[in-house]
């Protein structure tokens, strides 16, 4: 899944993050899942229990206020759609 030329990776201690000039998508990489942060209104998005969830008061690692939830290939192609609206709304 290509963004654009104009995102670039910034690896950090604990995740990853992708951005234009803010961050995009922050990425945090564990065995059995990979958690996504996108820089997204969750009040603008309709909530899937165990896929995406409200962050705004949950202390986490980088930025963003909708969180993603990636357990198999089908919850990925579910958040390319997602992703690709971070990517556009920033």
């Amino acid at each position: 899944m290509a963004l654009g030329d104009d995102v670039t990776e910034n690896q950090l201690r604990l995740y990853v993050a992708f951005k234009k000039i803010k961050n995009i998508v922050c990425a945090e990489v564990y065995q059995k899942q990979i958690l996504l942060h996108l820089r997204l209104n969750p009040d603008e998005m309709e909530l899937e229990k165990g896929f995406t969830r409200d962050m705004r008061n949950v202390g986490h690692f980088g930025t963003g206020d909708l969180q993603i939830t990636i357990k198999t290939f089908e919850d990925f192609e579910k958040a390319k759609g997602l992703i690709d609206k971070a990517y556009n709304y920033n």
